[in-house]
């Protein structure tokens, strides 16, 4: 019952019941909200329990960075004798009846399948902007307007600032050593502080006032990623996707400028040279995506990332939706995976494995299975 009712609680409320310093729950309410709402919404308690992931077991990088991990995986494929294509914006998927046949890609050219289709974009621009209505309705007819209507999405996304530097950050007026650049850096000064900056872009507004921030400085642990001497910055800020009053124009008629993201990256190191002032001083270059920047490389619906909100309502055998929720569709063939099936956003490679594990059961259940039973008779003789 204390377990349900934590998941039921907010991080906030959680924070409080087990802390008093806000020097601490101001940066476990920052790494909370990283679910995408706000410390003080009800629901998220799981969004604390699940950043204490990240110190046990733990979290890892790729030497090299992420496109690393990418080419490890793009080499073992093409070993496989797998093939992948680059720059093929799929434009529709075909159906043959009520199986999925493959797809169409932009210039017309079709890829045809002969054992399924895996999508891991999001169900919304799966069904609702690469399929027939008609072959949708067909299949269910009540999962188009679930899917309009059921997801949950805030409007909360990022503005992403990369900085080329000369020399690593330095937090000169507090206690600076060189280990503190290692992890992830939060700057964070209190709940409050949180609160606003995940509130607002739920609201439309830009919360630059007084910035919460989100840095890593990847170089320190992984020199490679940068030319001798050189190091590189990153830093994540909450921003709305729409912003209010602006609808309709800037980028994708979102509001945002080249103008507009400049300005607010200002602002963003001017609040971490609050904390390390030679950021202004050792910055080489800069480069700043705005969030209908990000939503259009990722190609994320309204920007956002985790594909929908990571909430208590939308996780587990809930995301995206229950009838979708075991990466199976009601299109024979076609399964779903990437961050918005369980258990959601990040870089795991989960939602991957548990798709692709569907997926072989549905090619041949019975080896599937022996093979489930097998691990699982180890994991317990381990145990032992």
């Amino acid at each position: 019952m204390d377990f349900v009712r934590t998941m039921l609680t907010s991080a906030e409320d959680l924070l409080n019941e087990w802390f008093d310093s806000e020097f601490l729950k101001a940066p476990l309410a920052r790494l909370a909200a990283e679910m995408g709402v706000p410390p003080s919404q009800k629901n998220l308690g799981i969004g604390t329990i699940m950043m204490a992931l990240r110190h046990d077991p733990g979290m890892a990088r790729p030497k090299g960075g992420t496109g690393a991990l990418i080419q490890a995986l793009v080499t073992l494929v093409q070993a496989l004798g797998g093939k992948i294509l680059c720059d093929q914006n799929v434009e529709k998927v075909l159906l043959d009846g009520d199986r999925v046949a493959g797809v169409r890609v932009a210039g017309g050219t079709e890829y045809r399948a002969t054992k399924g289709v895996i999508s891991n974009i999001d169900a919304q621009r799966l069904f609702l902007h690469l399929m027939d209505p008609a072959e949708v309705n067909a299949a269910d007819p009540e999962l188009r307007e679930r899917l309009e209507r059921r997801i949950i999405n805030n409007n909360e996304t990022i503005l992403k600032v990369d900085l080329a530097m000369a020399e690593p950050l330095r937090f000169e007026h507090h206690h600076h050593r060189d280990e503190y650049l290692i992890g992830s850096i939060l700057i964070a000064d209190s709940v409050r502080h949180v609160e606003i900056a995940h509130a607002d872009p739920a609201l439309g507004r830009i919360p630059d006032a007084d910035p919460s921030l989100y840095v890593v400085q990847p170089t320190v642990l992984d020199p490679t990623m940068a030319p001798a001497g050189k190091h590189t910055v990153w830093i994540e800020f909450f921003a709305p996707y729409q912003i209010a009053g602006l609808e309709g124009t800037g980028l994708y008629g979102t509001g945002w400028t080249n103008e507009l993201k400049h300005k607010v990256a200002d602002r963003i190191v001017d609040k971490l040279a609050e904390y390390a002032p030679n950021v202004k001083t050792a910055t080489l270059a800069r480069r700043v995506e705005s969030p209908a920047e990000l939503g259009e490389r990722l190609g994320a619906l309204k920007g956002n990332y985790y594909h929908l909100d990571m909430t208590l309502e939308q996780m587990i055998f809930f995301r995206p939706l229950p009838e979708i929720a075991n990466y199976k569709t009601p299109i024979e063939g076609l399964f779903l995976t990437g961050a918005g099936t369980h258990p959601g956003g990040s870089i795991s490679g989960m939602p991957g494995r548990n798709c692709a594990r569907a997926f072989l059961h549905s090619q041949k259940p019975w080896a599937t299975t022996w093979i489930d039973a097998k691990e699982t008779l180890r994991s317990l003789l381990n145990r032992r």
